[in-house]
């Protein structure tokens, strides 16, 4: 199938930048800083299961913001048997993680090319004060016409309002716009049940009924008709 968008909306952590690689580079660095008694893979993995069920959480308008923040680097430390600063090790996260400027194959030169074809926006329930470093660290800011935050809207994707509020931004209908993202219930599911044709971007393959998927970014030229 081929779309044919008036602008297209892209999730940011997990689509464009690197979130696992980058923050994987600074908790190594953190542990060697802090001279952590850990296994660099299993200690990888109780932070990926510990963040990932916090952000599923936040989602949900379960916890805040800060609550986030504040929990998520004590339960760590709690699960590898760490005694040690926890908040002034996630200061340190907070502060370095979006500087780094890793970003998934292909991102950097898919945006280039298709900000001279499309009005381009990046849909985020990321944080205002992070995620503006993230896309200016990574030399991509330039490409997008605007970055919607969660925190900007006042809901979180899926909340149907999220994606009525960045269609009202963008000038068009549902139909007119093409989200493209890593999340299956955030970006995709949310965004098919307000209209707006989506992508799942599913670099690891897993099982999904969904109708659209790409599995590089690269793939998405191919079904941009217009571009």
């Amino acid at each position: 199938m081929n779309f044919q968008p008036k602008a297209l909306f892209f999730d940011w952590d997990h689509t464009l930048w690197d979130h696992d690689l980058n923050a994987r580079e600074v908790l190594l660095d953190l542990a060697l800083e802090y001279e952590l008694d850990i296994e660099p893979k299993s200690y990888w993995a109780t932070f990926e299961k510990i963040n990932n069920g916090l952000w599923d959480q936040y989602a949900a308008g379960e916890i805040s913001q800060s609550e986030l923040r504040e929990i998520r680097f004590v339960r760590f430390f709690e699960e590898v048997g760490i005694q040690g600063p926890a908040q002034e090790f996630g200061d340190k996260y907070l502060e370095r993680a979006p500087r780094k400027t890793n970003l998934m194959p292909g991102a950097f030169e898919l945006i280039h090319d298709l900000a001279e074809h499309f009005p381009l926006y990046i849909l985020t329930n990321g944080f205002d004060d992070i995620q503006y470093v993230k896309i200016e660290g990574a030399g991509m800011r330039s490409f997008f016409k605007e970055i919607i935050t969660s925190q900007q809207v006042g809901t979180k994707k899926p909340n149907p309002q999220f994606f009525h509020y960045a269609l009202t931004r963008a000038g068009i209908q549902a139909e007119e716009a093409l989200m493209i993202g890593d999340h299956v219930e955030a970006d995709v599911r949310g965004a098919l049940q307000v209209g707006i044709p989506a992508i799942h971007y599913n670099p690891f393959s897993m099982e999904t009924d969904l109708p659209h998927e790409i599995q590089h970014l690269d793939e998405l030229r191919a079904l941009l008709k217009n571009r």
